[in-house]
Order: C-alpha cells, then structure tokens, then sequence
C-alpha cells in the first residue's frame, strides 16, 4: 500500500543542517507577555485530536491518512495512532523512554521510528520545560524564546507579529532538526493546520489539518 510504504520510508531520512539565528536579547521582566506568547501554541489540559495527515516525501511523493492523539500536558504523556482512510491502523504508539509501539506495521513496529515520531509530537504539542531566555528579532520585533536542553539542544519558539508560530528544534553545533509551523491557533494546543518538516538533505513534511479537538479533563494520557 502507498501510504505504508511512504511511512516506512521516515524511517531512513537523517536530519541535516541549518544556521542558528542570532537574535537581540530582550530582558523578560520588561515585556512578562513574552513568554506567555511562547507558551500559547502549546496545549495546556489534555485533549482528543484528530486530523487529516498528508506526508510529503524528498522525492515530492505524498500520501494521505488520519492521525488520532490523546495528549495530556500535565503528564507530558500522549498516544498516537496512524491510520489509513480505511481505517487500517499503520501504527499505535505511546511515548515514553523508550516509547511503547502497541502495534505496527512493519516496520512502523520499530524503536526507531516511534522515537523520531514521539519527538515530532511532542515538539509539536507542548511546551518545552524549563524558563527560556528570551530574545527579539531587533528587524522584525517578532519574539523568541530560546530552551535549553540536554546534551547541547535548544528549542526556539518564535511568535510571529503575524500571530503563525514556529518551533525549531536544534541539534548541538547549531544543526536544525525539525522545523513546526503552527497556523489558526484557536485554543492554546489547538491549531487548524500545523506543519512539521524534518530539516536538511533528506528532509519530509507532514502536513496535520485538525477535523475534532474533544478536551478530555483529568486523567492519563491513552487512558
């Protein structure tokens, strides 16, 4: 099947390079709503959302299938299911250190692939921990906010005056992994299109266009 095919083929594609912007630092305490507005893409109580997933392929192939995700931020928690319009379930995984694949399709089955599809997701859905420092593009007064994580990581989330967002995840010496564009912000997690694009030679696209958000309340992620 295309669409099978098409996922496996994540599985191969290796991230590649891009500079890390240098931004002017902007001082947090005078201008508090910064990082609220870096905070606002992200979802704050634990959802149900279903969209309609395109996936773009180097070679300009696509395929289309629906994506279901329970997330919950409080826990930092989520499981995804990809299936075929069909019906046909390509893959159910839960995150987690190492993520659960709770069924596949070969090899959508693989650690591998769950680990680069958990990060995706997670860069996508919430919020980075931690307080960032902040910074403003001095040209177009568009806000950043820059986390630091481990092993020499960052997370820049830049709030366009446009009010679309980018999230872009990067890899020690300044190398650009993942690259998430956030569009229609209704509620804060819940975007009417959202985009994730692995960054380099070998680079994909998935496109999500969101058809039911159902907030859930309390309660674990998948549960």
């Amino acid at each position: 099947m295309k669409a099978v095919v098409l996922f496996s083929l994540l599985l191969l594609f290796l991230s590649g390079c891009a500079a890390l912007p240098v931004p002017t630092p902007l001082d947090l305490a005078a201008n508090p709503a910064a990082l609220e507005a870096c905070r606002r893409p992200f979802l704050t109580e634990k959802y149900r959302l279903l969209h309609a997933l395109e996936v773009r392929m180097p070679d300009g192939s696509r395929a289309t299938a629906l994506g279901v995700l329970v997330a919950d931020p409080a826990t930092g928690r989520f499981r995804t299911v990809l299936m075929t319009l069909e019906g046909w379930v390509l893959s159910d995984i839960e995150s987690g250190d190492p993520p659960t694949v709770h069924r596949g399709v070969p090899p959508l089955d693989t650690t591998g692939f769950a680990r680069r599809l958990v990060e995706d997701i997670a860069l996508a859905f919430f919020a980075p921990p931690g307080m960032p420092a902040v910074w403003r593009n001095g040209e177009r007064g568009d806000v950043l906010c820059r986390f630091p994580e481990t092993a020499g990581r960052y997370t820049e989330v830049e709030v366009k005056l446009a009010g679309e967002t980018e999230v872009r995840l990067y890899e020690t010496e300044q190398v650009l992994l993942i690259r998430v564009m956030i569009s229609n912000l209704s509620r804060p997690g819940v975007a009417a299109i959202l985009e994730i694009r692995g960054e380099g030679f070998s680079s994909y696209g998935l496109r999500l266009r969101l058809l039911e958000a159902e907030p859930l309340g309390e309660g674990g992620a998948g549960r």
